[in-house]
């Protein structure tokens, strides 16, 4: 009888084999089994996702790595001091930091941090397996990055725990209602979070023992997503709010709870249908400069609504400027705007218990703002500050030597700003201006002391009325009070020269600050104006924006760097 079992399964096995040997993978098939990228194990449904399927271009690495090596010696103390400051109420959280520091403290070379497995060459992904995250990244040396763990634990006098999870080998760490995974597979790190009544099934999903069905990477979401936005593959991702809502209360949002009624589960969609996706993403990169883009898109009606406020920013942005600063504040369009979307709930109240909250916010919200406006506050549609020149003097009270400088206020009304100014200040009665955009000089009397030191001058175009300080910012007057706002749907702007830090940095070291302070602040001051001086050196101009488009909400952010500058130049 033993022997017809073991011929039975013999036969049966080898049936299998001959099935199994007969079953042709396609390729597509056997290079998604074979990938190992960190995007092969994310879902091609997952709600959310930042990665970089490729390293950073050499050439920024590079530059990356001078900086850090030229930070390092000015960060250590600086964490040193922090943890220092830590309260005594989160003990175990103090050692642990202190152990960190202690592992990172001589850490300066790309050779010392490819010691603990953290190489730049490398990929990596969070995500979302339903609406748990993952962390998974490539490690140089696997070993290594262990060894570090351990001697962190010894440090700080706490061990992780140990799981087993089928034949995987799992760290454990506790985390408020839930339980931390630390688990490395092949040369992956992989840190997660799952309820403390996970099943084995949900920890091997989240691990990636188990791997999709179809991941991002075999189905090529990711580099059509990539595409289609004109991102470049170094660090890019997305958040799908309708996948997101889309998964509360359901068996493959991966977290216990009670499923959603009709009623909430129709509203909940709804709300997510308005800002469907934030995604986010470099559109340029490389050793020179940076450009980063993160778009809310919106429904198209709510976005129509929103670039129908119109760019408000009096004058333009200027990039040659110290420092530049403009927002758009269309007061009325804005009271319509918010007025209509209270009306829109008033007309279709939330009837999910979760959300009934909201009726009464937009209510309140409505009343407070559906009501008359006085002027000067009603005609108010953008500010603009620009400083061309600051100079502060090195061992003086932080008084400017030099001054040059703007401020113009975008009103429907900017006659009436004008009639104001001179009811409070008898001197500018004096003034007579016209909305046709020429200076006219401002008393001494209004500017006091200042007055006799710096010219100052004042115009006003149809809806501009302009102030302007130094010689310079006089130069750019007219024309910045005269400029039609652009049609770019700028609502906010932000430039920046790298010269800002040296400032903040001389502010740092000016005596009258640090005179009075205590010894281990003075201390602390010159390590940031030591860092201020870095940043000075390394930064040649950065620029922020964020406008209304047709498509949502985008937030743009560039950075141009100065040439490298060597260690050696560095200001101690």
């Amino acid at each position: 009888m033993l022997r017809k079992r073991m011929l039975g399964c013999l036969l049966l096995a080898g049936s299998l084999a001959i099935v199994a040997c007969g079953k042709k993978e396609t390729p597509a098939e056997l290079a998604a089994a074979n990938d190992t990228s960190p995007l092969s194990f994310v879902p091609a449904d997952t709600p959310y996702v930042l990665a970089n399927p490729e390293p950073m271009p050499e050439a920024t690495i590079n530059r990356w790595r001078e900086q850090a090596q030229q930070v390092w010696p000015l960060l250590i103390p600086m964490l040193d001091d922090a943890a220092g400051k830590l309260g005594e109420k989160e003990p175990k959280f103090k050692l642990l930091f202190k152990a960190l520091i202690e592992e990172f403290r001589t850490r300066s070379t790309p050779e010392q941090w490819q010691e603990i497995g953290l190489g730049p060459k490398v990929r990596s992904a969070i995500y979302g397996v339903g609406v748990l995250p993952v962390l998974r990244v490539e490690l140089t040396n696997v070993e290594g990055f262990k060894a570090a763990i351990a001697r962190v634990e010894k440090a700080a006098g706490m061990s992780l725990g140990t799981a087993r999870v089928g034949e995987q080998d799992v760290r454990t760490f506790e985390v408020e209602d839930g339980l931390g995974l630390i688990a490395f597979e092949g040369s992956h790190l992989v840190v997660t979070v799952v309820p403390k009544a996970a099943d084995e099934a949900l920890k091997r999903r989240m691990l990636g023992l188990d791997r999709p069905a179809q991941s991002i990477a075999a189905s090529g979401a990711f580099a059509a997503f990539d595409k289609s936005q004109g991102f470049l593959p170094y660090g890019s991702g997305w958040l799908d709010s309708r996948r997101l809502v889309a998964l509360i209360g359901t068996p493959q949002s991966g977290v216990p709870g009670e499923a959603l009624d009709p009623i909430c589960r129709a509203e909940y969609d709804a709300m997510a249908a308005k800002m469907p996706r934030l995604s986010f993403g470099y559109t340029k990169l490389d050793a020179n400069a940076m450009d980063v883009r993160m778009r809310l898109e919106l429904e198209p009606a709510l976005a129509k609504s929103l670039v129908d406020l119109g760019s408000t920013v009096p004058g333009s942005a200027r990039s040659d400027a110290l420092f530049d600063f403009g927002f758009g504040v269309p007061v009325l369009k804005a009271r319509d705007f918010l007025v209509a979307q209270a009306d829109l709930v008033a007309k279709a109240p939330y009837q999910c218990k979760d959300l009934a909250s909201l009726n009464a916010e937009f209510a309140k919200l409505k009343s407070g703002i559906d009501k008359t406006m006085p002027p000067p506050l009603a005609d108010l549609i953008g500010v603009h500050m620009t400083i061309d020149e600051l100079v502060l003097p090195a061992d003086a009270p932080p008084i400017p030597s030099d001054f040059a400088g703007s401020l113009l206020v975008g009103s429907n009304n900017p006659m009436f700003l004008v009639g104001l100014a001179q009811m409070s200040m008898p001197p500018l009665q004096k003034l007579h201006l016209n909305p046709d955009g020429k200076p006219v000089a401002l008393p001494a009397e209004v500017m006091g002391a200042v007055g006799a030191k710096y010219e100052a001058q004042v115009a006003m175009g149809p809806k501009v009325l302009g102030l302007a300080v130094g010689k310079t910012a006089i130069a750019n007057l007219s024309a910045a009070v005269m400029q039609t706002p652009t049609a770019d749907g700028t609502i906010f702007s932000f430039d920046a020269s790298g010269r800002i830090y040296q400032l903040m940095g001389d502010l740092f070291s000016n005596p009258t600050i640090t005179a009075s302070m205590p010894a281990e602040q003075q201390a602390t001051m010159e390590a940031q104006r030591k860092l201020y001086a870095l940043y000075a050196q390394w930064f040649k101009h950065i620029h922020m924006r964020m406008a209304f488009t047709s498509a949502g909400i985008d937030f743009v952010e560039t950075v141009e760097m100065n040439p490298a500058t060597p260690a050696a130049q560095i200001a101690q």
